[in-house]
């Protein structure tokens, strides 16, 4: 087995339609789709401002990680709200509650990590 490089281009395909997600589409990058045998997933997204949005929602078996990459959103976890920001690493715990609100004018765009991959 060999890695694989992948890059976000003009030509990258984004799925646009994802339930929990208003305002939002992303790109697959790695997974075991992409890439057999990854044991991850590893997706960039992009929340519109003024309109972006997750509602709560729950992962019952994956955890989760988003680091943002530009923009800003609050998220509650739990019963915990942060206030997301570039640089910023965000862990979501398998089955745990967890939404978004974008805030400000800009784009808020983040890498997401599924782990262990979901089926």
């Amino acid at each position: 087995m060999s890695g694989k490089l992948c890059k976000v281009t003009k030509d990258s395909t984004w799925v646009t339609e994802v339930p929990n997600h208003i305002a939002y589409r992303l790109t697959p990058m790695v997974s075991p789709k992409t890439c057999p045998g990854a044991q991850i997933e590893f997706y960039v997204g992009e929340f519109e401002p003024g309109k972006g949005g997750a509602i709560p929602h729950t992962h019952a078996k994956e955890d989760h990680v988003f680091y943002v990459l530009s923009g800003r959103a609050t998220s509650k976890v739990g019963d915990e709200v942060h206030m997301c920001e570039p640089g910023d690493a965000l862990w979501v715990p398998a089955g745990e509650m967890h939404d978004f609100d974008v805030v400000g004018g800009e784009t808020f765009r983040v890498i997401a990590i599924f782990s262990p991959p979901r089926a």
